[in-house]
């Protein structure tokens, strides 16, 4: 069979997530929806400590969402504070992004959920098509992704896996969706990675050298009972008994996670006959890491789907040898993901 790699950007998750500039308007407007009217100032309330447990998380988001738009994204000003050794506001501003997305994909708040007029979906539908392609029954385990499907992808958002989890049993657990996928990593990479997470993604914190989510612990879809029901991390944060360093990174750190992440997105690559990329702008942050995963296409004859209103094979021909590669831009067509005829 031929083996088929997704590399995926934001442009994956248009329809279920805010991307670029909208993250940090989204995080500035549930922020200041949802926090006590004191604590609305959020460039200029200082000290932190002044602000209750209870609206911490909030707090965060608000002030990072400011951040975000001052520096364009949310990842330039984390390389910002990179550069200046600034480890503890680092370490706020993982715990606002991990926090921004799993209450964005807990709440039913349409209103916040909305892009000019659009509801967001809480699993990109493009995602549930593809999966009911790319999935199949394993006696063993109930259903896996097809052995020859793998997934590279720069976002966050844990969509592929909501798309997967939305074909088992409504009450499996996280644990259960990732002992079945293959998604979560650590530093002895004890198994090969199905959905490899070069950024991270949210949800999960790190005690006691243990990955703990926290997607199953909220039963409700309101906000502010989400809150409550997560409060006790803004004070476990401060007693640094938790943190989300290894679960949200960039890619310029190179902490043993992020480093045995990327090496098994080259292993991934290494084997690939079809690479789709989708919603994927190449940003200069990147492209240490990309070019050192196209790298392993050499030799190999791939054929390279670029799906992207802006797809352009002139970039491509930079990371890849023209000659032993076929590129295909798809640029209008975009409500589904590409699936080759030769899967």
């Amino acid at each position: 069979m031929k083996r088929i790699t997704y590399l995926l950007g934001a442009g994956a998750s248009y329809y279920s997530n805010p991307i670029w500039k909208e993250q940090g308007e989204k995080m500035i407007e549930l922020a200041e929806k949802y926090i006590a009217e004191k604590f609305k100032d959020f460039e200029n309330l200082s000290p932190r400590m002044h602000v209750d447990k209870r609206n911490s998380a909030l707090y965060e988001i608000g002030i990072f969402g400011k951040k975000s738009l001052k520096y364009g994204t949310i990842d330039t000003y984390a390389k910002k504070l990179f550069l200046n050794e600034s480890h503890q506001e680092l370490l706020r501003l993982k715990y606002a992004v991990s926090m921004f997305f799993t209450l964005w994909q807990l709440t039913n708040d349409n209103n916040l959920k909305s892009r000019n007029g659009f509801k967001y979906e809480d699993i990109d539908r493009r995602y549930l098509t593809l999966m009911a392609a790319i999935t199949e029954r394993n006696e063993s385990k109930g259903i896996k992704i097809k052995d020859n499907v793998k997934f590279v992808t720069w976002n966050y958002d844990l969509q592929l896996e909501l798309a997967f989890k939305a074909f088992t049993h409504d009450n499996s657990s996280w644990d259960f969706v990732d002992q079945n996928l293959g998604f979560r990593i650590n530093a002895k990479l004890e198994r090969p990675l199905q959905i490899c997470h070069l950024n991270g993604y949210h949800g999960y914190y790190i005690t006691d050298n243990k990955e703990i989510d926290f997607h199953d612990y909220p039963q409700s879809k309101d906000i502010r009972e989400i809150l409550e029901e997560l409060e006790f991390m803004a004070e476990s944060i401060d007693h640094r008994q938790i943190h989300f360093h290894d679960t949200i990174n960039y890619a310029w750190e190179n902490s043993p996670i992020a480093s045995k992440t990327r090496e098994a997105a080259r292993n991934i690559f290494q084997e690939t006959d079809i690479l789709i990329i989708i919603g994927y702008s190449f940003p200069n942050f990147n492209k240490e890491i990309d070019k050192s995963l196209f790298e392993k296409l050499k030799g190999r004859n791939t054929t390279i789907y670029y799906q992207d209103p802006n797809a352009s094979e002139t970039l491509l021909q930079q990371l890849v040898n023209p000659v032993e590669t076929k590129i295909i831009c798809e640029r209008s067509k975009t409500d589904v993901f590409i699936l080759p005829y030769e899967f």
